[in-house]
């Protein structure tokens, strides 16, 4: 679980940005990706880029708790088919 949390402590900020860049063009905004981290910095500071992070993390357990047994279930199913 370290290891996850680690990878979204980098990638979060940059998914972060990419949802307020299309919230921002479908509300009609056709800026680019640096415009939208100036203006989120400017706005809120560096903390604007993890909002959201505490839940995420603690969302990631329970997420894979359920996705790992789905997927070793379903990669069984698939090998008894022999496709």
């Amino acid at each position: 679980m370290a290891a996850g949390v680690a990878c979204w402590v980098f990638i979060y900020p940059t998914d972060v940005m990419r949802s307020r860049l299309y919230a921002a063009s479908a509300a009609g905004y056709h800026g680019n990706a640096w415009q939208v981290v100036r203006q989120m910095h400017a706005e809120q500071g560096w903390r604007a880029f993890y909002k959201g992070f505490t839940i995420t993390t603690l969302r990631a357990g329970p997420v894979a708790a359920f996705i790992l047994p789905v997927y070793d279930v379903v990669l069984e199913q698939l090998n008894k088919l022999s496709f």
